[in-house]
Formats: C-alpha cells, structure tokens, sequence
C-alpha cells in the first residue's frame, strides 16, 4: 500500500518495508488473517454467465448469380464478469459518504493498531477516516475473481452479397449497421454498476468490407486472344487483378480523469458540461485538436465525473484502406506455370491517425493526435511456381 488516504505517500523507495517481514501465520489468526490487506477471493455464490442469440435472416439470388442476404442479429449477455482485479470491489467506500468532503481524509486514530501482524492501510497509529468508514475498514480493496453482474447488448443489420468465380469474375462482401452496449469490467462506483452502460469498446458502428477477383479476358483460352501466339501472350494475356477494400467506423474514445473523490473506487472518470464535443471537420484539420476539449472537465474534489467509460460521439480516426495485388501468369510447359505477383498493402496511402490524448489533466496535449495508426504503402513482389 502507497498511502493511507489515497494521496500521501506512506512507504517510500529508500524504506520499503519499515516493519520488515513478517511471518507466515496459517490459519491461526482465524477472521484476524490478512488485517489490512488486499483480498482477493472467488465468491460461493458466483452466478453463470448467459447468452441470448436471436436473428431473423433473408435470401436471395439477383440477377447475374449473385446473392444476397440481409439478417437482423442480436445478442444479449448477462451475469457476465464484472472484472476482477482492477474492476469491481466490495471495499470502496459508499458515496453517501462524499458529502464529509475533505474530512475523508483526516486522520484519526486507528482502533487495529498494534493487532498481530496487522499491516497495509492500517499498519499505523493513524488512518482515514474514509478508511474505517468502509464496509470492511480492517481490509484493503476486495476483488471478488469471477464476480457477475455486468450486461451487454448488441444488435445489427448485417448483409452479405457474393457471386461464384464465372467468366473471370468472383466477388463477396458485407456490411454491418450495428450497435454494441455493456457495462464494461471497470467501475467508478461499484454500488451503481448500471451507472458504467454505455458504449462498448468494440462499437462499430459501420463496416464494410468488399473483396473482388478479375481475370482480364485476354490471352490464351480466354475470351479476347484465344489463339494468341506464346510472346503476345506473355506479354499481354494471363493477368489478374484482385482487391479487397476495407471501410470502418472509429471506436469510441473514453476520456480519462484523476480520482479525488476518495471512495477507495476502482476508476476515475471526467466531466462534461452536456455539450457535442464532435469537431465537424476533415481529420487533417483537426490533429491539433481533434475535439472540443472544452467540453470536458476535471471533476471537483469529493465528487464523481458524470461522464460514461465511452463517448458514443467522439471516435478515433475511420480505418478507409485498399490492398490490391497483380498477378501475371506464365505457362512454361503443359503442366508448369509461373506465377508473377505484385501485392500493394494500403495501395491508397490513406493515412490513419492513432488516438488523440484523453487525458483531460494532458494541458496542452489534451485532444492532439500526436502519431499515425496504420503503416504507409508497403509493396511486395513474389514468383511463384505451379506443377
């Protein structure tokens, strides 16, 4: 433990352990084990997590072979984890409790003081007052492993649309309208789970991929050039052009806040006035400032922020990228060919921003995008032989 009151440093580096090292005690203390310390534990009453998958699908078959399907899909989950370390606790003190203020943090004398080997946040005469208002004052934090509580939802619109390879041309693709909830696996108040529902990290909102193989129909056995001779055709027959284009929606960003409110709380989350904080501009406009960072708040002491883990509006930068790739076939003899490959990885150089700072204490670094995400246009060349 770093401190007694969430803000003051107790042990330091030159000291680490003032108290030096204290004997295993078993089972011997009985309920007095682990005084001041961490617990974490599996509860007896752990729930099973569950799913409800349900969708409703169409088929049908266009014009020139090519098929289409719409389904609606949804999902819901529920008793799912609510996180272990890090997550949920059963220690954090209720929030009731903020109306004390700074009082939170006044020390005053410590009834476990002096218990055998009683250490951690009550290892001293004195402690915070928040600490003994607590449920369980004689401990630290309280993970419950494997605890369940947390939700998720998540329903889409999603459609696919392919066509077999004939006359050189084969193509498939998808795309998805969907919308993804849950309550997340960290929790700045975890008497209020609900409170953390929101926006999920894999929330998007939009997707469209599309994948497409083309023969040109000219060379030997093809459409155009069937009797070409073997130089016309190693010059102008057996190409092929593939590709596959990919168009997605951002994630949600969550923007970041230092706890004072001295609840002994697993996650601290910043404030927002209630304005849109969504810039509409193009994206290479707005790397200094990539949204309105007036928005957002830094909660005042002894409060919690009113913001959600996720913003549903304010997103990374979209993913807008094409690979493409050239191939050239040669016919060496009747059962060997040689195969030519030109591959174009983010054909386009359509750069992709990384996410900005969502620190609202970042000062000046706070909303600026300060790196890219994806890599530029990479080429690759391959020989390939076929017997």
């Amino acid at each position: 433990m770093t401190s007694l009151d969430g803000f003051t440093p107790l042990n330091l580096l030159n000291n680490p352990f003032p108290a030096g090292f204290p004997p295993v005690p078993g089972s011997a203390l009985g309920a007095a084990t682990a005084l001041g310390s961490l617990i974490e534990a599996p509860l007896r009453n752990t729930n099973t997590p569950y799913t409800l998958q349900y969708n409703l699908t169409l088929q049908r078959e266009l014009p020139g072979a090519v098929l289409l399907e719409a389904a609606y899909v949804g999902n819901r989950g529920r008793q799912l984890s609510r996180g272990g370390e890090g997550g949920f606790t059963l220690n954090q003190l209720n929030p009731a409790y903020l109306s004390l203020g700074s009082q939170l943090n006044q020390l005053v004398d410590n009834p476990f003081y002096g218990q055998p080997n009683v250490g951690g946040v009550i290892a001293q005469k004195q402690v915070s007052r928040a600490q003994l208002l607590r449920p369980y004052p004689q401990f630290d934090t309280i993970h419950p492993l494997f605890s369940q509580g947390a939700t998720s939802d998540y329903n889409a619109l999603q459609t696919t649309f392919s066509k077999r390879f004939s006359k050189g041309v084969a193509f498939e693709g998808s795309y998805t309208w969907a919308k993804a909830l849950d309550t997340g696996t960290s929790y700045q108040d975890s008497y209020n789970v609900l409170s953390a529902r929101g926006v999920s990290s894999v929330d998007y909102r939009h997707r469209l991929v599309f994948s497409g193989v083309y023969e040109l129909p000219v060379g030997r056995q093809r459409q155009i050039g069937a009797n070409l001779s073997r130089l016309a055709d190693a010059v102008i027959g057996g190409w092929q052009i593939n590709g596959i284009f990919t168009a997605q929606s951002g994630d949600p960003l969550g923007i970041s806040a230092t706890g004072t409110a001295a609840l002994f709380s697993e996650a601290s989350r910043a404030s927002t006035n209630g304005g849109n904080p969504l810039l509409d501009r193009d994206a290479h406009s707005r790397l200094d400032r990539w949204f309105d960072t007036s928005v957002f708040s830094q909660p005042a002491p002894y409060t919690l922020g009113n913001l959600s883990p996720l913003v549903t509006n304010l997103r990374n930068h979209k993913t807008n990228n094409m690979d493409l790739s050239l191939y050239k076939q040669f016919q060496v003899t009747e059962k060997v060919h040689v195969q030519f490959r030109t591959e174009a990885f983010n054909a386009l150089n359509r750069v992709r921003f990384s996410s900005p700072n969502t620190n609202v204490n970042g000062g000046a670094n706070f909303g600026k995008v300060t790196a890219q995400s994806n890599s530029p246009r990479q080429l690759q060349f391959g020989l390939k032989v076929i017997f």
